[in-house]
């Protein structure tokens, strides 16, 4: 069980130190030092032979630094480790995060060796290791940042993730999708901190209200099923398991030296547990976002307005290869519905094509989805926008209208539908005009706390995933 004041003093440190950066702006240790100085971090750089980097004073050693310092970011060979760790000890750091590679993810004795030493001098010395082979902590209200550009923005989603590349990923990209961040954690080999600790400290911590999880592998298979348990039982965990297959498992095991085991048995392990299992980063990030802005379903049936007639039989098809259902509406609701939808090349079951009408009427959108969501046979609504392309191509301002009935739809559904959610789907467009303003259109609506999604099977498997939460976001 992590120590949640020792951990939050790390996430919110009283000061920086990172050792090994250098006025190379190439270098990463020069791209930590610019991200934290940027995070408005108290930083402080560590280098032997530079005097001032970045207009900071440099200190050739971490115990040189005349200021209280409880995290630090380490960024050099792996020899001169050991000496940094136990300089730390002597500092009263609490942690470090070690950026080297060339440990047990080398799958080589030296390596091993490397890692094994690494931990000795770290108990020795009273330092906990974030690593190796890491980007270590991003945190918002810390003011610790990866790199240059690391979002500001305080969030309510806690990402725990083994993979440093998919950390800076949706550090910079999840802004696309509506999340924000309390904290990314990447750990890397996991050799002192292990994601278990890092599970159950977000469980406790009041800035996190949704938990995401990128997992290669796991050391103790008892403890993580316990603590992942314990953790779905407060809060939302969405869990995305790297290296599913056989050749995934072997790139597991030359990346952060993890094993990887059997997938059946970690579907299993997650699925009892109360976490939800993805099997990709699309997946991921779209129910992660399903999770922060919408509620939970009370069924898994879904109404659809907007499709063409094609759209129609794929959607639904989709829809119900997801694990949802596409019901018949009650007569009284399609009766309802064929007052408003013109009868030619139309449909008022469901899903209910409005096919071009739409484009002629749009206040057609906001009637004909409170009809849908009136009637008891629907939990769940889906949205669709075809014909961007006309739109653009031809009545580019039919683009705010789209937007304006987007807005008053979400609204009448929060005020009359509250327990059922709603998304909107938008398509990749064919050209380049039209995808600039598709995702124009995608951030205003991002923005406005809309899920939106660019396909009817990307849509299916986040609501059916938020479906089968078993708890609610605080």
């Amino acid at each position: 069980m992590a120590n949640f004041s020792e951990f939050d003093r790390i996430f919110h440190p009283r000061g920086v130190a990172v050792v090994g950066v250098s006025s190379d702006p190439t270098k990463y240790g020069n791209m930590f030092f610019s991200g934290l100085i940027e995070a408005d971090s108290n930083v402080y750089p560590v280098n032997l032979k530079e005097k001032e980097i970045l207009g900071r004073e440099a200190y050739p050693s971490i115990k040189d630094i005349p200021h209280d310092v409880d995290y630090a970011v380490i960024s050099i060979p792996a020899s001169g480790v050991p000496k940094v760790i136990e300089d730390c000890g002597k500092k009263g750091v609490k942690a470090v995060t070690i950026y080297t590679a060339e440990y047990s993810e080398s799958g080589t004795k030296e390596g091993i060796k490397r890692e094994k030493e690494l931990v000795d001098a770290a108990k020795k010395a009273n330092v906990r290791i974030i690593g190796p082979n890491c980007i270590g902590i991003c945190c918002p209200s810390g003011r610790l940042s990866f790199f240059p550009g690391t979002p500001k923005e305080e969030g309510d989603v806690g990402f725990i993730c083994q993979s440093g590349g998919h950390a800076e990923e949706f550090a910079y990209e999840a802004e696309s999708w509506g999340i924000t961040f309390s904290k990314i954690i990447s750990y890397g080999n996991a050799c002192d901190v292990n994601c278990e600790e890092l599970l159950a400290y977000l469980a406790e911590d009041p800035e996190t209200k949704i938990i995401g999880i990128y997992v290669e592998g796991v050391k103790d298979g008892r403890r993580f099923i316990d603590t992942l348990k314990d953790a779905a039982s407060q809060k939302p965990i969405v869990v995305w398991k790297g290296g599913i297959t056989k050749g995934g498992s072997r790139a597991v095991a030359s990346h952060t030296g993890s094993l990887a085991g059997s997938p059946e048995i970690w579907s299993a392990v997650i699925k009892q547990s109360g976490a939800i299992m993805v099997n990709d980063r699309d997946e991921f990030a779209d129910t992660l976002s399903a999770i922060r802005y919408l509620s939970r379903p009370s069924g898994e049936r879904v109404g659809i307005v907007g499709t063409g007639g094609g759209a129609s039989v794929a959607s639904t098809d989709l829809c119900e290869m997801n694990g949802l259902s596409v019901p018949l509406l009650e007569e009284k609701t399609m009766e309802e519905l064929g007052k408003i939808v013109p009868p030619l090349g139309t449909s008022v079951k469901n899903p209910v094509d409005l096919s071009y009408f739409l484009m002629q009427n749009f206040s057609l959108l906001e009637e004909c989805t409170e009809l849908v969501a009136g009637d008891p046979n629907v939990d769940i609504l889906i949205v669709h926008i075809g014909h961007l392309g006309r739109m653009v191509k031809f009545r580019p301002s039919d683009i705010e209208i789209i937007f304006e009935a987007l807005i008053d739809t979400k609204e009448m559904m929060a005020d009359k539908f509250p327990k059922k959610p709603l998304v909107v789907i938008l398509h990749p467009a064919g050209s380049m005009n039209v995808e600039i303003e598709k995702v124009k259109l995608k951030k205003r609506l991002v923005e406005e706390g809309i899920c939106v999604y660019p396909s009817i099977s990307r849509a299916a498997r986040a609501l059916s995933n938020l479906a089968s939460l078993e708890i609610e976001v605080e």
